[in-house]
């Protein structure tokens, strides 16, 4: 009996190592399917012509929808494809992904999510590159390298001139990325204080303090 024992308990302990391994081993590499993210925004993602199967992977690595790229690869290839591709579709296995198409995705989306949509629910997008296209984002609105949202022109202005605070400041400013102030002649004819425009569209007066986000006189 005590033999027995003695055998059964190392084979109970190995088959429990076993167990908790492949469990471990299955969740890590179920998480790599995983989406990045709880809560984000739905996108426009654009395949251009131009683009390969590792320019599209590795954008959507790049750009944090996918945590894993080869998992994103092994979902291409292994997700039903209803559509048949179009003439320039990118092969991914015995799957396409249509090119000059845009795609709505977001980084709360699985591995999974993504493929299907890519595969299936492409919206024709084509840009005229008949001269040449410049690099660009491919997403729509564009994107920082990892996901977020990037500022828009004027936030990144708002956020440069944030130390602008009244028309002494404003003129400064005018001299580093334009603007623009009213003249001492225009303010005599008018009988206006003169007017201070800053590049991210805040207008300051001459004399009071603050500013307005539109023109304080026709």
């Amino acid at each position: 009996m005590k033999n027995k024992i003695r055998i059964t308990i190392p084979f109970l302990l190995v088959v429990l190592l076993f167990v908790v391994g492949g469990f471990y081993w299955y969740q890590s590499s179920q998480n790599k399917f995983a989406a990045p993210r709880k809560v984000a925004p739905v996108v426009k993602f654009r395949v251009d012509k131009q683009n390969t199967l590792i320019a599209v992977t590795g954008n959507l690595a790049y750009y944090g929808f996918v945590k894993d790229e080869e998992a994103l690869k092994y979902a291409l290839e292994h997700t039903k494809d209803n559509t048949p591709g179009k003439v320039g579709a990118i092969k991914v296995g015995n799957n396409t992904i249509d090119t000059e198409t845009a795609y709505d995705i977001s980084q709360s989306m699985s591995a999974w999510e993504i493929a299907r949509i890519l595969l299936n629910e492409g919206i024709p997008s084509v840009r005229d590159c008949d001269h040449g296209c410049e690099e660009y984002n491919p997403f729509t609105p564009a994107l920082l390298p990892g996901g977020d949202v990037a500022p828009t022109w004027k936030e990144q202005m708002q956020a440069k001139y944030s130390w602008v605070n009244n028309y002494d400041d404003c003129l400064k400013a005018i001299g580093h990325d334009g603007g623009q102030v009213t003249s001492e002649e225009a303010s005599r004819r008018t009988g206006h204080p003169r007017v201070c425009n800053t590049t991210d569209s805040r207008y300051f007066i001459q004399g009071e303090e603050g500013w307005t986000d539109y023109p304080p006189y026709p």
